[in-house]
């Protein structure tokens, strides 16, 4: 027996609005708080409810332009998510446009011309509860947030990667190779995934029994720049650590290169393990141990789940965690003497 259609009058007394509101809502009108929008777009999707006489997901999808924002800071992190999101919009019907940088916090939005000319949109490294992604939550555009900056709005999807996870098996990895001490070169110290990556790596040496040196442990950006500073300080001591992980490929290359401008042999006097396997690190010299995060799949992920959210499909979850895998290359062996 086909299922019975559900009725605008049906959503709007369980919303309990007028069917005049649920109208609105429906056909983009811009006189609709939203507060009110999003309590009414929870109820329709709720209930599954369709359009007379209009498939709701092909005529979504018939030209529809999704913005991507990211960071001005650009690197084959980011390149690599576009990949993914880029394919992914593709099979799913859409096409894809670069907006405003995802820091630009005073960008200003027209949000009625927006609301006509994109149907969705994916932020890289974005704070959810800074504009422009928070005035486009709130007025209830379809949003996703890969790898937020912190996972504190419910009002659209994260999809972010097993940091705690990473940062551990990288750091477990260099004890069983022998090293003591290790070195942390973390990324911003307010970043969740930050944070998350140094959690992994104290948990690591408390469960091998290794002295934690708080002096080992830096933070930086996420840049090359950043690990040659963090890396001039930890390799500048006299008693400078034997490893070294990274929290980003790219803070490990900026090792690297520091390494060789103090003649410090890799891997024979230091080991580096960096974080994201982005295309640079097979291409380092040498091949750069890393924790590999399936950055295509999370931009592949990140426009299929905004597809879901365009099309009222239903969502399951509103913060998803792909797994990490440690990959071993040339930069890491057993340390001096071992």
């Amino acid at each position: 027996m086909k299922n019975k259609r559900v009725t605008l009058a049906e959503v709007a007394e369980s919303a309990g609005v007028s069917v005049a509101t649920v109208s609105k809502v429906l056909n983009d009108h811009v006189d609709v708080s939203p507060a009110t929008r999003r309590h009414v777009q929870q109820h329709l999707r709720n209930s599954s409810y369709q359009q007379p006489g209009r498939d709701t997901r092909r005529s979504a999808r018939t030209g529809g332009l999704i913005e991507v924002g990211f960071p001005r800071w650009q690197n084959a992190y980011i390149v690599t998510v576009l990949d993914g999101i880029t394919a992914a919009a593709q099979g799913e019907g859409f096409q894809v446009v670069i907006g405003p940088h995802a820091g630009d916090d005073q960008v200003e939005l027209d949000l009625h011309a927006l609301r006509k000319s994109r149907v969705g949109f994916i932020f890289i490294t974005a704070d959810p509860a800074h504009d422009p992604v928070r005035a486009l939550v709130d007025n209830g555009l379809p949003v996703v947030v890969v790898d937020p900056l912190h996972a504190n709005s419910t009002g659209c999807i994260s999809i972010g990667a097993t940091n705690f996870a990473g940062g551990l098996s990288a750091t477990e990895y260099l004890l069983k190779l022998g090293h003591e001490r290790i070195g942390h070169a973390g990324g911003p110290a307010a970043i969740d995934c930050s944070q998350a990556r140094l959690a992994g790596y104290l948990s690591a040496l408390r469960r091998g029994g290794a002295a934690i040196d708080e002096s080992l442990i830096t933070q930086s950006s996420f840049s090359y720049e950043g690990g040659r500073e963090v890396a001039s300080a930890l390799l500048g001591r006299a008693d400078r650590p034997t490893a070294i992980f990274a929290a980003a490929d790219e803070i490990a290359l900026g090792v690297l290169e520091e390494a060789r401008r103090l003649t410090i042999r890799i891997p024979e006097e230091l080991s580096v393990v960096g974080f994201d396997d982005s295309f640079l690190a097979s291409r380092s010299a040498p091949p750069l141990t890393t924790v590999a995060q399936p950055l295509v799949e999370m931009g592949q992920l990140a426009a299929r789940s905004l597809s879901q959210m365009i099309t009222d499909e239903v969502v399951g979850t509103r913060y998803i965690e792909l797994a990490t895998r440690l990959v071993v290359r040339n930069s890491t062996a057993p340390p001096p003497g071992h």
